[in-house]
């Protein structure tokens, strides 16, 4: 036990250190001169990835690390046949919030390329992997001294980030980014949307943390099988298509068959 104490004060002690360099590397990326063109390409990029030009279809990574009380096996297999609702179950206050983190992702992109350490396919470009009709989308891939990271942006108020010694859905978002790009570290950097200060969280990959996101992919994949051969689909975990977490889900039309109904892909 005392060997195993030490090793985790260790580690931590590495974590941090990591930490302090990637923090002061991104303080000097404001000192760097802006990449007018690179910029302003990446600007269209990311108002086409917020989806003003493309639709959203299929599995996507996000949905799959959300909670076990959130998570539906059903909503996910119909994605892989039918269309769904492109943000028009969203709330206007959602959205502000959504603008917001926008704008603070669109930063932390610009500043990347003008230091150098990402080029623009390295930012908010969507993957795709076939074996699971899965995308993902990490907000960067950098690479900083020796080391090339998985990055998250994430916006927090004051009381959180005065009060974070970690990002936990961040780091759950970052694990599962790490096994699909098969890169081992990854940090979160989170800012105070009202002071602009912001904190790195470096963490390196743990199979044990992405394990039951493999599990849900392999399900997804026999439930598409049996939906395609016995037209049989999971069952539904809301109660009716006015329910508070129907009303937010992009499959619900598809799912009760109402509104836009069922549109095949």
């Amino acid at each position: 036990m005392p060997n195993l104490v030490a090793d985790l004060k260790n580690n931590d002690s590495k974590q941090n250190a990591e930490s302090l360099i990637i923090e002061q590397k991104l303080n000097s990326l404001f000192y760097e001169k802006p990449k007018i063109n690179e910029e302003a390409k990446l600007i269209n990029l990311v108002l086409s990835k917020n989806g003003y030009n493309t639709e959203r279809v299929g599995l996507h990574a996000s949905a799959i690390i959300t909670s076990d009380n959130e998570f539906c096996y059903r909503e996910q297999v119909l994605s892989l046949f039918y269309k769904q609702r492109q943000g028009e179950q969203t709330n206007i206050k959602l959205k502000r919030i959504f603008e917001e983190g926008n704008a603070i992702h669109e930063k932390w992109q610009r500043l990347f390329i003008r230091g150098g350490i990402a080029m623009l396919q390295d930012l908010d470009r969507t993957r795709n992997i076939d074996k699971y009709n899965l995308s993902y989308t990490p907000d960067a891939i950098v690479k900083i001294g020796k080391f090339t990271y998985v990055v998250e942006i994430k916006s927090v108020n004051t009381y959180q980030f005065k009060n974070m010694k970690s990002h936990q859905s961040g780091k759950k978002q970052l694990m599962f980014y790490m096994l699909l790009s098969g890169i081992n570290k990854g940090f979160v950097l989170a800012e105070d949307k009202n002071t602009q200060e912001f904190k790195v969280f470096v963490y390196d990959y743990d199979k044990e943390v992405v394990l039951p996101f493999i599990e849900r992919l392999e399900a997804i994949q026999t439930y598409k099988k049996q939906f395609k051969e016995e037209k049989k689909i999971v069952k539904r975990i809301c109660d009716n298509s006015t329910c508070k977490r129907a009303s937010k889900c992009p499959m619900r039309d598809a799912c009760f068959n109402i509104g836009m109904g069922r549109i095949k892909l």
